[in-house]
């Protein structure tokens, strides 16, 4: 039966999984792994990420932020090195999608509207079911960040989130009001219709 599953699941894969790039912090230099390739890294300037590659097929190292020959440096590639089964593995800070490992190679896969992915299924749930979390202050530019953002809680109909520099607040909007993605406010029940599998609390 998991040998038919998983066939049945590499018949209708088509994206490769891609790496994301680092949230940069504008206000210091830094580099960071591509976890989807050993020889590639993120350098973070000024806000912006950019993708390189280490000269003479040399691994980047993390722990000393430099290039170097394979054998000096331990690295694992991707969510799915090792693995030899069929397996979800959650991105992190996404949850309308996961990593769907077919043996050791890496797929994008997109949750249904209305659901969301956990980590303890392994598999999308009703949004309102999930315990995965987006947090979106890490998108955000903590030099350039407005605290009067509001985010929406994607399983959530009622609460939405503030961003104290790169921490989420979240709070419930008042009496029957909903939270309105649209408007990235609260509004009355009756002027917004909330996402499928969304939960009212």
């Amino acid at each position: 039966m998991n040998a038919v599953r998983g066939l049945l699941l590499l018949s209708i894969v088509s994206m490769c999984a891609t790496q994301t790039p680092p949230v940069c912090d504008s206000t210091v230099t830094s580099f960071h792994p591509d976890t989807t390739n050993c020889n590639q890294y993120y350098t973070c300037y000024q806000g912006v990420a950019t993708l390189q590659s280490c000269p003479d097929q040399k691994y980047f190292d993390a722990s000393r932020s430099l290039c170097d020959v394979p054998e000096n440096v331990p690295c694992t590639i991707g969510p799915c090195t090792g693995n030899t089964a069929l397996k979800a593995v959650e991105i992190p800070n996404i949850c309308t999608s996961y990593t769907l490992c077919v043996g050791e190679t890496a797929y994008n896969r997109t949750c249904a509207e209305g659901t969301l992915f956990d980590s303890a299924y392994g598999d999308c749930v009703l949004a309102s079911n999930s315990s995965c979390v987006e947090n979106p202050c890490l998108t955000t530019d903590p030099a350039t960040a407005l605290p009067a953002t509001l985010y929406p809680v994607l399983s959530s109909c009622k609460k939405y989130i503030i961003c104290n520099k790169l921490d989420p607040v979240v709070r419930t909007c008042a009496g029957a009001a909903v939270f309105s993605r649209t408007v990235s406010d609260c509004v009355d029940p009756a002027s917004y219709v909330c996402p499928p599998g969304t939960s009212d609390v």
